[in-house]
């Protein structure tokens, strides 16, 4: 059985992305997101991680893409997201920070296949599905 991700788009007023910076490995800049508990649902999944990696409160607007990784036995889903509430985040061993970039101005700090998704996000790519070895 594949590990399932799901990930969050989410957009600021002024079309901004945000991204959470991670602590732990790369210490890469990623979009927020992980995988799913035992007997999690997507939707279930990508609220708790977006709240848990951000204290955003968020919704579902739609499915962007899935992207398979067979080689890892990996399937990820990308949801567009919209901020529905907030609470204050709660400092954690996993997140070092979370900011909102520009198009243009995203950091040097991405892993391809973030890049990958991250323009999937801004090009409102929606039901894509990518199939990488």
């Amino acid at each position: 059985m594949p590990k399932v991700g799901v990930f969050a788009a989410i957009f600021d007023e002024n079309g901004r992305i945000l991204l959470t910076k991670i602590k732990y490995g790369s210490g890469n800049w990623t979009i927020p997101g992980g995988h799913l508990e035992k007997n999690e649902s997507p939707i279930e999944g990508v609220k708790r991680e977006v709240y848990e990696e951000t204290g955003y409160i968020v919704e579902i607007n739609n499915l962007i893409s899935v992207y398979s990784s067979p080689s890892k036995d990996d399937l990820v889903l990308l949801f567009k997201v919209a901020i529905v509430g907030q609470d204050s985040l709660e400092p954690n061993n996993e997140i070092e920070k979370i900011a909102f970039f520009e198009r243009t101005e995203l950091p040097s700090q991405l892993h391809p296949w973030n890049i990958k998704r991250i323009k999937d996000a801004f090009n409102n790519v929606t039901s894509n599905i990518h199939i990488f070895n």
